[in-house]
């Protein structure tokens, strides 16, 4: 049987250790635990000096002139300096972020001292880290000067990624000159920064204009922008060069200029400078915008640039009347005005005119009447030439009977008489309309037969020549009778009737129509009135509409059927 030990007998040995392990288990954490909170401190407490002393640092460079930054600073102790940077040999400092900045300014030092030159001892940024010691820590305070350009504002000129940004790019008037200083501040830390051996770092920068003086701003002066001389419309020729480069020009207050172009034709090319050459390649119009810019803004005008294609001319075959005035416009496409038109082969009495290319003149009868080329050439502004060949017959003619002179015939009289043409190209084939009833014609052109009908007729002969090129002419024919029904309004006295030629919108009335001989009631009908103008009963009345030349016929019946015709020409004006 087991005694049970009295209950004031203390721990076991087992449970004695127990919690010795399990105490010694938490002082290992916490004792972790109060090392890394201390790192922490530390760190915390470092880089707080490091960011004060950075930024007095900073607040130094911006409290001093642009121009002394580099007061005392040699090039060569400028150069060594970025170049330990760039080599990461300065301790803590070995930093991929600030190759970027590096890669953009180049040493800036007092051009006093020049290129080579040592420092002075104390220049105004000390080459050599400045040492200060805080809470029993030593801090080191490094300055890092280089020059570089910033961009005036947001211009046209540059890229977007160029814009805010100090680089070595170089524009005079658009990028101005700056300072970067680089102020980097490190101190040891064994624990805190064992990523970098040991040595904590702070780094900041600031840019500081490199001018004499702070710019001073006056709101009340109002900058005008510059004012490009817009050069105008103007026309090339595609395949063209230009004959000279295109200069562009504007007026500025504040140079120096630079220029962009947009919607050039295509194989055009421009310069910052403004200068504008090549050779156009596609015909077109193209609307080009020119942005100039000064040291202060910018502005743009746009004006149109046309291209024209090669000139082309396109004649067609033509067929001229003998005796008749001739006015033909040589067609022509592109090209680049003024043209010189010449033209070979004309026939005597018609020329070309050598400015606009119009052939006019006029061809006798007793010019030669054969079927000829015609050469006509055009040479433009750039001396640029396009030729072409129209083929031009010279229609045949009706040289007798005439349309001036109306041919006088009495009713039943026997009738032989020959239609006499010249012009075009031999042998002639003739017809005819409207011949007075018994008259007949050939295809000679010889005209028969006995005169049956009365009153006016306005003949139509027609003539092809054997080049298949048709012509025609009017020509009145009275034929009189003492006896039979034949009209006598309107007369065939010359005094008394004349056709009618007249404007269109005009209102018209004719003398009523009449007639004599006849048998029984007359009954008027017509053929060819002008729109607008009828006929009712014996009256001719009405306002034409319509301009052109209208053929009419008036016929009147008697009671047997026995018919006289009155026939004319009204032609109607614009």
């Amino acid at each position: 049987m087991r005694r049970t030990p009295p209950s004031d007998a203390g721990f076991s040995l087992v449970e004695t250790l127990t919690s010795i392990a399990i105490i010694g288990v938490v002082m290992t954490a916490l004792t972790t635990f109060f090392v890394r909170t201390t790192t922490t401190l530390n760190t915390q407490r470092g880089l707080q000096s490091a960011v004060r002393l950075a930024h007095d640092g900073v607040d130094l460079v911006k409290s001093l002139p642009g121009s002394t930054i580099v007061a005392g600073r040699g090039g060569l102790d400028a150069a060594q300096q970025l170049d330990d940077l760039k080599a990461g040999t300065i301790p803590g400092l070995r930093l991929p972020g600030l190759r970027s900045l590096l890669d953009t300014m180049t040493p800036a030092f007092d051009p006093d001292l020049g290129l080579l030159g040592k420092s002075v001892a104390a220049p105004a940024l000390p080459i050599a880290p400045e040492v200060d010691t805080v809470n029993n820590t030593e801090f080191k305070r490094y300055w890092f000067v280089g020059s570089c350009n910033m961009p005036l504002g947001n211009l046209s000129v540059l890229r977007p990624e160029q814009l805010g940004v100090c680089s070595l790019t170089s524009l005079p008037g658009i990028l101005v000159p700056y300072y970067r200083v680089i102020v980097a501040v490190t101190w040891n830390n064994d624990r805190g920064c064992a990523n970098t051996r040991g040595v904590c770092h702070y780094v900041t920068q600031t840019l500081v204009s490199a001018a004499a003086t702070d710019p001073v701003f006056n709101p009340s002066v109002t900058v005008t922008p510059p004012l490009p001389d817009n050069p105008d419309n103007r026309t090339d020729e595609v395949t063209v060069p230009l004959a000279a480069p295109l200069t562009l020009t504007a007026t500025t207050a504040y140079p120096p200029l630079t220029w962009a172009v947009e919607g050039l034709p295509p194989g055009l090319t421009w310069t910052p400078a403004g200068v504008i050459s090549g050779t156009p390649t596609t015909a077109g119009s193209y609307v080009v915008r020119i942005v100039v810019t000064d040291a202060m803004s910018s502005n743009d005008a746009s004006f149109t640039w046309t291209v024209a294609p090669l000139p082309a001319l396109a004649p067609a075959a033509q067929a001229w009347d003998p005796g008749l005035p001739v006015s033909y416009q040589v067609p022509l496409t592109g090209g680049v005005a003024p043209f010189t038109w010449t033209a070979t082969n004309l026939p005597p009495g018609v020329t070309i005119n050598p400015a606009t290319g119009l052939i006019s003149g006029t061809k006798t009868a007793a010019a030669p009447a054969t079927n000829v080329a015609i050469k006509v050439t055009a040479v433009d502004k750039n001396q640029q030439s396009a030729t072409a060949t129209f083929q031009l017959n010279w229609k045949v003619a009706v040289q007798f009977p005439n349309s001036t002179t109306p041919i006088a015939l009495d009713k039943n009289a026997q009738y032989t008489g020959n239609v006499v043409g010249y012009g075009g190209t031999a042998p002639y084939t003739w017809s005819a309309d409207n011949m007075p009833s018994g008259l007949s014609i050939d295809s000679t052109g010889k005209v028969t037969g006995k005169v049956s009908g009365t009153t006016r007729y306005v003949v139509k002969l027609i003539v092809t020549d054997s080049k298949g090129v048709t012509n025609s002419t009017l020509v009145p024919v009275n034929v009189t009778a003492t006896s039979g029904l034949r009209v006598t309004s309107p007369s065939l006295d010359p005094k008394v009737w004349t056709d009618p030629v007249g404007p269109k919108g005009t209102a018209v009335t004719f003398p009523a129509l009449a007639a004599t001989g006849g048998t029984g009631a007359l009954t008027w009908t017509q053929s060819g009135l002008p729109t607008g103008v009828t006929l009712s009963g014996t009256k001719i009345s009405g306002t034409p509409t319509t301009a052109g030349t209208y053929p009419v016929t008036l016929t009147v019946t008697d009671g047997s059927g026995t018919k006289s015709v009155f026939m004319f020409v009204w032609t109607v004006t614009a």
